[in-house]
Order: structure tokens, then C-alpha cells, then sequence
């Protein structure tokens, strides 16, 4: 997501583990725990963009049982001014989204 032209201005990972889809490509240590390792990616970012990323990821690196969601963000922000972001990347955000027109 940090090569995407623009890039996406932040976003959230961390380590999860799958349940329910099959076990064809999993590890032997997966399916002897039963679950596969997988990793969440959080971002919030206006619909259309949403949809940019989604496509450039399906067409640029598809992922098996790729799973994702939508969902309206009425506010983001933060409680405390964060430090300056580094030259040449994204601010952050710290208004409301605006949906883009269509």
C-alpha cells in the first residue's frame, strides 16, 4: 500500500489467524493447529479509493481468501497532535473524509 501512486496516507496491520476456509495451502504446523496465519490490514480512506486499492491489489498481488469489508467512518482523528510525518509522505489525517463525487 506504501507503493501505490499516491500512496495511502496510513493504515494498521497486525497478525491474525484464519478459520473456516480450507486447508489446502496451509502449512503442516497450520493444520495441526487448525487455523492459518493471516494478517489484518486496517485503513480508513474515502470509497473510491477503497475501490482503487482493492483493484490494485487484486491485480498487482492477488492473495488467496483475501477477505474485506466496507464500512462508513463518521469521525476520525486523534486526541493528540502527532509528530510531523517525514518529507515526502502524507500528512495526517486528521478531518473528516469527504466521499468522493461520483
Amino acid at each position: 500500500m506504501l507503493a501505490l501512486e499516491p500512496p495511502v496516507p496510513g493504515f494498521t496491520t497486525w497478525e491474525a489467524e484464519g478459520h473456516g476456509f480450507g486447508f489446502a495451502n496451509a502449512t503442516m504446523s497450520e493444520r495441526v493447529r487448525g487455523r492459518v496465519k493471516r494478517t489484518v490490514i486496517t485503513a480508513v480512506v474515502a470509497r473510491a479509493e477503497a475501490d482503487f486499492i482493492l483493484g490494485e491489489i487484486a491485480e498487482q498481488a492477488p492473495i488467496a481468501h483475501l477477505t474485506y469489508w466496507l464500512e462508513p467512518v463518521e469521525r476520525f482523528g486523534r486526541l493528540q497532535e502527532a509528530p510531523s510525518p517525514p518529507p515526502g509522505h502524507a500528512p495526517p489525517l486528521t478531518a473528516p473524509l469527504k466521499e468522493a463525487k461520483q
